[in-house]
């Protein structure tokens, strides 16, 4: 809502809320800035977005960013804890669940589509994020086919964060440093 003032939005006749672009947080950022649409408000095409500004703001800078659900990430560490719901608190003893709590990179994909195409996968020291993931200095050769072997035709999956999986790491990475495994793969009917 970069551009606008105070007031109103509705999609195709939903009210998605206000906007008060002068309210500021307490680090001297505005707020309302961004909004999220749910999907439930959109149609297939023809969607109708009417703006209510109460002041003079300029609508032709408010920026509409879709997103892409078909594609997914996961980054995990060797040293990544657990999930909790691996566990059950019993007269007050926490107990696991499963024999194997060692870390697991877990990808699921939406609306029963399956997995269709590794589109990123390091396993050394990647970073970034979903949609911008890059390979750090180091990296296992090896690291797209032990994701494909795990994922492809999958609706989920599960790849163990385990050196021994992946094989040796080329690049800069220094010996004894913990390894992550980073992964965006593409989702499709």
């Amino acid at each position: 809502m970069i551009g606008m003032s105070k007031g109103l939005v509705w999609i195709n006749g939903n009210n998605i809320g206000r906007y008060w672009m002068s309210y500021l947080s307490p680090l001297k950022q505005t707020t309302q800035s961004e909004y999220h649409i749910p999907r439930s408000f959109l149609k297939p095409k023809d969607n109708l977005i009417v703006i209510f500004e109460e002041e003079q703001g300029t609508p032709k800078d408010v920026y509409i960013s879709t997103a892409n659900r078909d594609t997914i990430c996961s980054v995990v560490s060797e040293f990544h804890p657990p999930s909790p719901r691996l566990f059950k608190n019993k007269a007050g003893i926490v107990r696991p669940l499963v024999d194997d709590l060692k870390p697991k990179a877990e990808l699921t994909c939406p609306d029963q589509k399956k997995i269709a195409a590794v589109e990123f996968a390091s396993f050394g020291d990647p970073f970034g994020s979903c949609g911008a993931l890059v390979q750090g200095n180091c990296t296992a050769p090896a690291s797209k086919q032990v994701v494909e072997k795990h994922c492809l035709g999958q609706s989920t999956c599960k790849i163990p964060v385990e050196p021994a999986e992946f094989g040796n790491v080329n690049g800069a990475c220094p010996p004894n440093a913990p390894k992550t495994l980073a992964v965006q793969v593409l989702c499709s009917k």
